[in-house]
């Protein structure tokens, strides 16, 4: 199945990874923009990292679903701490409870789609 080449879960991680960076690439400009107002922030937030975790289970395959799911929240514990830092940004433990739920949420959908018969 194509889905399951070497190529396709190599570049699910690549993705994965440059999704990883992407939060941490530009921050000092990032105070200057207002992004998403609440409530819809969260929404991004469950959304960003639910799709990151989901291009990582692909990308590690089920006998490794513990790696987004520890590495994919702490990814975003990491953002949220840095935002700390940032003047006009602030660290959200609701955001990043928003981050661990999307991540959950797209594992457990990878996994029920891979062991569907």
């Amino acid at each position: 199945m194509v889905i399951n080449s070497q190529w396709i879960r190599g570049g699910c991680v690549l993705a994965a990874f440059f999704m990883a960076v992407i939060p941490f690439a530009g921050v000092e400009r990032a105070a200057d923009v207002s992004l998403f107002p609440p409530p819809f922030d969260k929404a991004v937030h469950f959304t960003y990292y639910g799709i990151m975790a989901g291009l990582l289970a692909h990308g590690v395959g089920l006998g490794w679903l513990m790696v987004p799911l520890i590495l994919v929240p702490v990814i975003g514990a990491a953002d949220e701490w840095q935002q700390s830092f940032i003047v006009g940004r602030d660290a959200s433990f609701w955001d990043w409870m928003a981050d661990e739920i999307g991540t959950v949420f797209a594992v457990f959908l990878y996994w029920k789609w891979r062991k569907r018969p």
